[in-house]
């Protein structure tokens, strides 16, 4: 379940990084252990210091310090806030922990926009783990949480990047009260080898402008969408996996822009992919299956491009449009779903090229609604539960165009 796409039809190529890019994501290649029991503070002015509380550390330590974190759990008082461009490296075992609702980490360093041209501040958390844990708070309502979310996804998500740039390298996040990791504003963050779960709300969520890059990074069990990318942020997955999410494992709203490539994604609530509100999403070389709703849906004036991708044995459609969304989908694999394979409705368009869609329970391409569009050039179709392509009355005021697709 955990290789890239195979070749021929649906899901080609393998990942540009392979000889140094484990499919789905990384093993933690860390020591057993990089520092005692304790915190120590390792700078170039002023050597090492031990300290008795990681805040203590982290307000002492200079611009550019590696802050050592020893093994076991350090509960927090509060939210570590980091404000200087630091270094925090954890031994295999460390965890920052917190209860309530407040966040465990926060970054928030000055002069974050990058001004001038020159690279914004980075504070860099290597090998931590961080838990929300929850208390029982009666009454609080999360302010930001979406209609029918639960009461208790109430304040900060577990690691929240407000200003400057964070990267996080093989670090587990969780939360039982909230989300895994929060980008906003023009905030950016990589995050690498990274496991988001457990979580009340999102695994990640991106929003105003943001900046983030996924690689190899384990996203699963989230009570909201796995990776959501809203308000013009940006999103880049690379090698990661995303499954188990209680919405759609990635979601794109609100002019947002998301980019998966060798990700797969499977078994979440809603769709697999999704894309909303005048957002741009493009996977290529993903694997998107047995999905409980559909694989990847796009909606109301979105623009969705699949490439080269396997999306396979989904409860509803393998690609739908819907609303006034655009999809192209090419040199891709649409299999073994429960409906029909590609479905086109309302006012949207759908551009299938190269594709092989087969063993689909009802229709290999279905088009329905007054004025959908639909262009299939090359495609293999059959094998499918009902019409290889079911398409509108003629007086519809959609517009066909079928060209040399192969029928079986």
């Amino acid at each position: 379940a955990d290789s890239p796409p195979g070749g021929g039809g649906g899901g080609g190529g393998r990942c540009r990084f392979s000889a140094v890019c484990p499919f789905p994501y990384a093993r933690d290649g860390r020591a057993d252990s990089v520092a005692p029991l304790g915190v120590v503070v390792c700078s170039a002015s002023r050597g090492e210091e031990r300290f008795s509380s990681l805040a203590a550390a982290v307000r002492a330590a200079p611009e550019g310090a590696t802050v050592l974190l020893g093994e076991g759990e350090t509960e927090l008082d509060g939210a570590l806030l980091l404000q200087r461009p630091l270094t925090l490296l954890g031994a295999r075992n460390a965890v920052l922990t917190a209860r309530g609702g407040g966040s465990v980490v926060v970054v928030d360093l000055p002069g974050g926009g990058a001004a001038g041209g020159l690279p914004p501040p980075t504070l860099s958390i290597v090998g931590v783990g961080v838990v929300q844990r929850a208390t029982e708070q009666p009454g609080v309502a999360s302010a930001c949480a979406r209609e029918g979310e639960p009461a208790r996804a109430a304040a900060g998500y577990a690691v929240v990047v407000r200003a400057g740039r964070a990267e996080l390298t093989q670090c587990t996040v969780q939360s039982a009260l909230s989300g895994g990791c929060f980008v906003s504003a023009a905030a950016s963050a990589a995050l690498r080898g990274c496991h988001f779960g457990a979580a009340a709300m999102h695994g990640v969520l991106v929003s105003g402008r943001a900046r983030v890059e996924m690689s190899h990074c384990h996203v699963h069990s989230t009570g909201a969408a796995g990776v959501e990318a809203r308000g013009r942020s940006k999103v880049r997955l690379h090698c990661c996996r995303v499954r188990h999410s209680s919405r759609s494992g990635l979601f794109a709203t609100a002019f947002a822009e998301a980019h998966a490539e060798y990700c797969n994604v499977f078994q979440c609530r809603f769709a697999g992919i999704e894309c909303a509100g005048q957002s741009e999403v493009r996977v290529h070389s993903c694997r998107v299956h047995d999905g409980e709703r559909g694989g990847l849906l796009a909606l109301g004036r979105s623009s969705l491009r699949v490439d080269a991708c396997a999306v396979s044995r989904n409860a509803m459609a393998g690609v739908s449009a819907r609303g006034s969304g655009r999809v192209v989908v090419a040199d891709s694999a649409v299999t073994s779903g429960r409906a029909s394979g590609v479905h086109v409705s309302e006012d949207a368009s759908a551009t299938v090229e190269h594709c092989r869609v087969e063993a689909n329970g009802l229709c290999g391409v279905e088009l329905s609604g007054s004025a959908a569009t639909l262009v299939a050039r090359r495609n293999v179709v059959r094998g499918n539960g009902g019409e290889a392509f079911a398409l509108p009355s003629p007086q519809c005021g959609g517009c066909v165009q079928l060209e040399g697709n192969d029928l079986g």
